[in-house]
């Protein structure tokens, strides 16, 4: 084991079993860390004087439609000094999902927030301006959750197409 994965195994073992490491086939770096504890981790990720994962790659979202906990952000840091990346799933319940923001940890997350806010409903506490960025104000819905409307459920938008589905 090298002392990278050492170092993050320590880090998840001080967690208190918040944080566990996830089964991953391709010899990843994955973690799944309790809600409360994400963040904290994170940020511990970050400024660990070996992992130093300094950059946000990723930052998004999957619906486990019809399972429980029903979402779960994921975050891909990468430590640029040791050319590694580290995958941290942060499972979400169906009703009312929300996360601690990251913006102050990585500003990128800032566009990254809004967009998984905007496309799931995932709200972020704290941060500093969780508007909508894809869709317009207004807008009903959020259109990458499974459940969603194929054809949509805004009248008046781009494509709507009604109860009946004829234009």
């Amino acid at each position: 084991m090298s002392a990278f994965a050492e170092a993050l195994d320590a880090l998840a073992a001080a967690s208190g079993g918040a944080v566990r490491r996830l089964e991953d086939l391709r010899g990843e770096h994955a973690f799944s860390a309790q809600p409360e504890a994400g963040r904290d981790f994170l940020a511990r990720l970050k400024d660990h004087p070996e992992l130093r994962c300094d950059f946000l790659a990723v930052l998004t979202a999957v619906d486990n439609h019809l399972a429980e906990p029903r979402f779960e952000v994921v975050y891909i840091v990468r430590s640029l000094s040791a050319n590694v990346d580290v995958r941290v799933n942060v499972p979400l319940p169906g009703e009312a999902p929300e996360l601690a923001t990251v913006t102050d940890l990585w500003p990128a997350a800032d566009w990254m927030e809004r967009e998984v806010y905007d496309m799931f409903g995932v709200r972020f506490a704290g941060h500093p301006n969780l508007t909508r960025i894809l869709m317009w104000e207004g807008f009903e819905g959020h259109p990458l959750r499974k459940d969603y409307p194929l054809l949509g459920n805004s009248p008046g938008t781009p494509g709507h197409l009604g109860k009946g589905g004829k234009r």
